[in-house]
């Protein structure tokens, strides 16, 4: 639907002003409304039931008759259906004070449906994204597109808390069955404990690193060492998607630790368990992240420190002009005496073969490869995995088992293929240079393997797996068709507006 209908969704009364085109838009008949119209016997019953349609056109909702009509839209709405209008204020005097005459409406299709398919939606909407902000309205707009008689606004709010209170039920079901009630209740307890130099673990866990450093990965190590000992890591549900951790999580992290103990229990279990979730999540990314960063901010200090030591090629070639033209001046030298020097001149320069530029990087970055075990150190007990045999898994598996026995030896035989710049020092005779240079290939491969997701982790929203993305966002779309190609609606204008001829009649209100 146009935006611009939005502002008239759920109203309860005609606005005291409306434009030519919005007059033309919601209160001018096609054929079959206008059979509709003339199909009532009385005059007045007949503008009635035109101002009905009109509104409920406009609004999405019947007319209350005792709210006031405007002069001007009964002056409309009678040249539209050929009835000199009457001078009223509202629907309620055409019938002159006999309310016997009206009698309760009689529950249409179109209303049975609420129940039902807007239930169905609203738990597709809240499963998809569970934010509750805008939920009341789009409800309204989903009501008015599929045809559906918006009811009071309570009505619609008690449905909204049902579904969301239905919804979070389940969740919490889910995750009791995951890792138990108890462990649900000490994590929920948990959080508002202190933790070193913070007021609460909550505090603690929420915190971002400033800058890319290896204090800063070394505090985000800590955080997701500690949630894998509290089994955050294990078991996560898969209807508890990234959207519902995410939402319940930043609810839990918008108020204090401290007061999240006067929250009822089920909600505070699926809060606690959300927001540990999203920490593990988000150290995991940021953890990825900053180690990438890690990697080219070690050679890019390597390589600025690398060209300040090189010699300028311009100043090798004022040096060797200078050179020529010193010999060209010596009047001593004879014509054959020149002639060598100047050729000894000329092999030098040719002979100068200095190493590439990117061998000196590789070089300077096996001497630091303390660094780079350190860091490999905590990074191998991370459950990176791939769709099909990688080598980056296969090193981080064989450096595992190197740093359990504490050698600084890289066995011979291992073939594992990380880059043709890495291979002669992979394959040299000094053993632990080799395991340096197997270090700092498969951090270099690690690197690459995260920017292309070939390798992932699950505990991760940047860093997972494609094919569960792409399997999730198939099942939703799969579910929503399912929903909508076996939701019956009608589609006419004289099927959505038939309750208006008994609508026409109904108690105030």
């Amino acid at each position: 639907m146009d935006h611009w209908r939005l502002a008239y969704l759920g109203m309860r009364q005609i606005p005291r002003e409306l434009s030519e085109f919005e007059l033309a838009t919601f209160f001018t008949y096609s054929p079959k409304e206008r059979a509709l119209i003339d199909a009532r016997r009385s005059a007045l019953y007949r503008l009635a039931v035109a101002v009905h349609i009109g509104f409920i056109r406009m609004t999405g909702r019947t007319l209350d008759a005792c709210k006031q009509v405007p002069r001007f839209l009964w002056s409309h709405v009678g040249a539209q259906v050929g009835v000199t209008p009457p001078d009223m204020g509202t629907l309620n005097a055409l019938y002159d004070g006999r309310t016997d005459t009206l009698w309760p409406t009689k529950p249409s299709a179109s209303i049975r449906w609420l129940s039902t398919s807007a239930a169905s939606w609203l738990k597709e909407r809240l499963t998809g994204q569970p934010s509750r902000s805008e939920l009341f309205h789009e409800l309204k707009r989903w009501l008015y597109e599929h045809r559906i008689l918006i009811p009071h606004d309570r009505a619609l709010k008690r449905l909204i808390s049902q579904a969301v209170a239905t919804a979070e039920t389940a969740l919490a079901v889910a995750l009791v069955r995951a890792y138990g009630a108890a462990s649900l209740d000490v994590w929920g307890t948990s959080l508002a404990r202190p933790h070193g130099d913070r007021a609460s673990l909550q505090q603690w866990l929420w915190t971002v690193p400033l800058r890319t450093s290896t204090h800063q990965m070394g505090e985000l190590f800590d955080k997701v060492e500690l949630l894998y000992k509290m089994g955050i890591h294990r078991n996560w549900p898969a209807a508890c998607n990234e959207a519902l951790v995410r939402y319940y999580a930043r609810r839990c992290a918008n108020r204090p630790a401290s007061v999240s103990k006067r929250v009822a229990q089920q909600p505070r279990r699926l809060e606690a368990a959300c927001f540990l979730r999203y920490a593990l999540c988000a150290a995991t990314d940021q953890l990825a992240t900053m180690l990438r960063h890690w990697i080219q901010k070690s050679v890019n200090d390597v390589r600025r420190l690398i060209d300040a030591g090189r010699p300028d090629p311009d100043t090798q070639m004022r040096e060797f002009a200078t050179a020529v033209k010193a010999l060209a001046a010596d009047e001593m030298l004879t014509l054959e005496a020149l002639r060598e020097q100047l050729s000894a001149l000329a092999d030098s320069a040719l002979n100068r073969h200095a190493p590439s530029r990117a061998s000196m990087i590789r070089a300077q970055l096996l001497s630091r490869h303390r660094q780079a075990r350190a860091l490999l150190g905590r990074l191998v007990l991370l459950p990176f995995s791939a769709q099909s045999p990688h080598p980056v898994i296969e090193a981080l598996t064989v450096l595992q088992g190197l740093y359990a026995r504490k050698t600084d030896l890289l066995p011979d035989g291992i073939t594992i293929q990380l880059g043709r710049a890495w291979r002669p020092a992979l394959e040299g005779q000094d053993r632990q240079q080799a395991l340096s240079a197997f270090e700092w290939g498969t951090l270099f491969a690690l690197r690459v393997a995260l920017r292309n997701g070939s390798v992932f982790l699950e505990h991760s929203f940047a860093f997972r797996s494609q094919a569960a993305l792409l399997i999730g966002a198939s099942d939703w779309k799969t579910k929503r068709n399912h929903f909508y190609g076996h939701l019956k609606l009608p589609q006419d204008s004289e099927a959505f507006l038939a309750p208006v001829i008994v609508l026409t009649k109904v108690s105030p209100g």
